[in-house]
């Protein structure tokens, strides 16, 4: 869709099918999926009022791999950000990549050029493209692996990233404005997407596309889209593995609740024969091979296929996995989950406006 976006500033043909547009600012709301917000649209009439389709966003379904994807148009498998948390094949390590790529050089680890590195730094000496995200993800490792490439300006709120909207379309010819927006998923999971909390920040999200509508110009075009969907949790879905199971011996976990990633010792298929034999009937078990093969990371590099689980596990329903020994108690209290296959999860709005509405 970021793609799309500079392709409609330039007037080429793009897969969105976008007309041509002067400036275009793109909105990446973490965690709004398409059925979330078609579930609560009462509370998001600005945003049901809009031209709406719905896109198949990645697999995994969780920001890092998603934003990636996102930032290049490269599949994970392709950028190597595929999962939650990840072995650095270098140190062995499980790698966090939301917030552990500070350890590694992150233009390494993701490799791929930036749909912002792709474009000139400016058109008849204006900027041509913007940044908008919190302070705190300025210059973090992350920030650096996926967003290099634009000037970065920090917005905490609403009313600031408003301001840099209407400071970029003001001072700007032509190009296109990001704006990231992550309370909705930091909401999801602390309270899930059914509750008043995630309610009332859906509701002033939606207060911030109209103002940000009434900033556009006539040849201005809005885009709203998401990572990934969120999937609300009870406790009594909880599948905990036991720390003495054999399903973890000579296992190290990691991924996420919704998609696990097991590195081992063992032989994979063996292992993977173990879990089916116990979790078979509720969720999918696959070795590495065989997720390369059926393209759930899409084309993956030769370089990041120890990236990889030697097994994966997502579940069919609506469940998580815990690893005992390495689940605490802030993981298993979150409600909102996602990063398996669901609907819910991998299926995200695409929300047109101006020009393109």
């Amino acid at each position: 869709m970021l793609t799309s976006a500079f392709d409609s500033v330039h007037g080429r043909a793009n897969r969105l099918e976008l007309p041509s547009a002067k400036r275009v600012v793109v909105v990446l709301v973490d965690g709004l999926g398409a059925e979330n917000l078609q579930t609560h649209r009462a509370h998001a009439r600005t945003l049901a009022g809009l031209s709406r389709s719905v896109g198949i966003g990645n697999f995994p379904s969780t920001t890092a791999s998603a934003l990636a994807t996102f930032a290049t148009g490269a599949d994970p498998g392709e950028t190597g950000m595929v999962g939650y948390a990840i072995r650095n094949p270098d140190d062995g390590r499980i790698l966090n990549q939301l917030s552990g790529l500070d350890d590694v050089d992150p233009r390494s680890w993701q490799p791929v050029e930036t749909v912002w590195e792709r474009e000139p730094d400016s058109i008849d000496g204006t900027y041509n493209k913007l940044v908008v995200s919190a302070e705190r993800y300025r210059g973090s490792g992350l920030t650096e692996a996926i967003l290099r490439g634009a000037p970065y300006a920090g917005a905490n709120t609403h009313e600031q990233r408003l301001e840099q909207v209407h400071r970029f379309l003001q001072h700007s010819r032509t190009g296109v404005v990001y704006v990231y927006i992550a309370e909705l998923d930091q909401a999801a999971h602390q309270f899930g997407v059914n509750s008043d909390q995630w309610i009332r920040r859906l509701e002033e999200l939606d207060g911030f596309i109209a103002d940000a509508l009434r900033l556009l110009g006539p040849k201005d075009g809005l885009i709203v889209t998401a990572d990934h969907g969120v999937l609300d949790v009870p406790p009594h879905k909880h599948r905990i593995i036991p720390a003495e199971s054999d399903l973890l011996r000579d296992v190290v976990t990691g991924g996420e609740p919704r998609f696990l990633h097991l590195y081992s010792t063992r032989d994979a298929e063996e292992l993977a024969s173990a879990w089916r034999s116990v979790e078979g009937d509720v969720a999918w078990i696959v070795t590495r091979d065989e997720a390369i093969d059926a393209g759930w990371f899409g084309a993956v590099r030769v370089e990041h296929r120890s990236r990889i689980g030697d097994v994966l596990v997502t579940p069919k329903g609506i469940s998580v996995y815990y690893d005992e020994r390495t689940a605490t108690a802030q993981s298993m209290a979150m409600v909102g989950q996602h990063g398996g296959l669901s609907r819910t999860e991998t299926h995200v709005p695409i929300v047109l406006g101006g020009v393109f509405g």
